[in-house]
């Protein structure tokens, strides 16, 4: 029995609209804006979903530790518009279920710790379902069709304009709430509305 401590082990964690089969299929969690140095010296990718946007074909509930993988490597992305962007590849993955693992930051990645997830002792790691990637997956319906990057900014840049003849519709308090969090990729709760007279 192995009861060496690993809980203290930093991971970098991503706040991804991709699910899991997107993720495998494409070799692990990309476009992401990071230090790829910094992000290379971590063993372990941790994937918390983020159900803000509905592109990217998501698997788990919002805000829940979904995936953890080996990270192989850390390197330039190869998705089209995203040179300036990071892909974090993976060798192996194992399936998590954590609920409310994101705190709201604003920047999707964060480097956080095994611990955080339950992971405390080796027996915890190797416990886990691990699956080596490498071979080919059939994930059936994922289309392996561009996508835009999880990095937010990236995310909206296809927002449509309205044409000029069209006028905004007035909205709700609510409304407005709704389509901020999603804009920004935030929880409703955490927009504030103030109208001034």
């Amino acid at each position: 029995m192995m009861i060496e401590d690993v809980g203290n082990e930093e991971c970098v964690t991503v706040y991804t609209c991709r699910g899991k089969d997107r993720i495998l299929y494409e070799g692990g969690s990309q476009a992401w804006r990071i230090d790829m140095s910094k992000a290379s010296k971590r063993k372990y990718l941790v994937c918390v979903q983020n159900r803000n946007q509905t592109w990217g074909q998501a698997t788990a509930e919002h805000q829940s530790a979904f995936l953890i993988g080996k990270i192989s490597t850390v390197t330039k992305s190869t998705e089209q518009g995203a040179s300036d962007r990071s892909i974090i590849k993976i060798s192996a993955f194992a399936e998590l279920n954590v609920p409310n693992s994101w705190d709201g930051n604003r920047n999707p990645v964060a480097y956080t710790k095994l611990s955080d997830y339950g992971i405390h002792t080796l027996d915890d790691l190797e416990g886990l379902s691990w699956t080596r990637l490498g071979s080919h997956i059939d994930f059936g319906d994922v289309e392996p069709k561009e996508m835009p990057g999880d990095d937010y900014e990236a995310a909206t840049i296809d927002d449509p304009i309205l044409p000029a003849q069209e006028e905004p519709k007035s909205l709700s308090i609510d409304e407005a709430k709704r389509g901020l969090a999603l804009r920004f990729g935030v929880g409703v709760e955490q927009i504030d509305i103030t109208i001034r007279g």
